[in-house]
């Protein structure tokens, strides 16, 4: 059985840039050994970023009038990774791959009550080994201020609040993707395997072995 995996990351202004490098395939010679330049025409957004995601963001903090304290080193945006391993695309197709991932796009919109048009951008990478979807968002929460007047604020500590914040993510997020029909299994939590959280960039490459499911049922996804 494989896994449905979701991983989130916190970005930085810088980290923003470089996320928005790799996402739009901005980089003339690519670190990552694992695109293949002849399948990026397969790859596709559930939402298109017309801007660098620096400029998305102060474009959108301003016209919804978005509140809270930015710093430079403030963490200003987030990164969902989605995808599973190799066995499982394989067996579902292209189509339902893509309807995967539109699902995925979908569940992330509703979540917390984001909303979609904090979605920063959506794309869905089908050239590297394994079919994924990089999705970027600003983590606004819905509350009030001192006034006691609605507002939208910046605040990526509080909508990721609480210790067990990532486990109700996952528990959500299985639940929704298999109630669309996919077969997949949650992933284990830190508390019965002991693990680390992993890193974007290592659990992509861990999705990349033969062994994917003894690997994933010790870590933490």
């Amino acid at each position: 059985m494989s896994y449905a995996i979701i991983r989130n990351n916190k970005l930085t202004r810088v980290d923003a840039q470089g996320s928005y490098i790799h996402n739009d395939r901005r980089s003339k010679g690519h670190s990552n050994k694992d695109i293949d330049p002849t399948r990026t025409h397969l790859n596709f957004w559930c939402k298109k970023n017309e801007l660098t995601y620096i400029r998305e963001f102060d474009k959108m903090k301003k016209e919804y009038d978005l509140k809270g304290t930015i710093r430079s080193n403030s963490n200003i945006m987030c990164e969902m990774m989605i995808t599973s391993d190799n066995a499982f695309f394989n067996k579902i197709g292209l189509e339902e791959t893509k309807r995967y991932f539109k699902e995925s796009y979908k569940f992330i919109c509703n979540y917390k009550n984001l909303g979609e048009k904090y979605i920063v951008s959506a794309a869905v990478h089908l050239d590297e080994t394994t079919p994924h979807i990089h999705l970027v968002y600003i983590p606004v929460i819905h509350t009030k201020d001192k006034e006691v007047k609605d507002i939208d604020k910046i605040c990526c500590r509080d909508f990721w609040k609480g210790r067990d914040s990532y486990r109700q993510l996952q528990n959500a997020f299985h639940k929704y993707i298999t109630s669309k029909g996919f077969d997949l299994e949650r992933g284990l939590p830190v508390e019965e395997t002991g693990a680390k959280h992993e890193k974007i960039e290592d659990l992509k490459k861990l999705t990349n072995f033969e062994n994917t499911k003894k690997v994933l049922d010790n870590i933490t996804l």
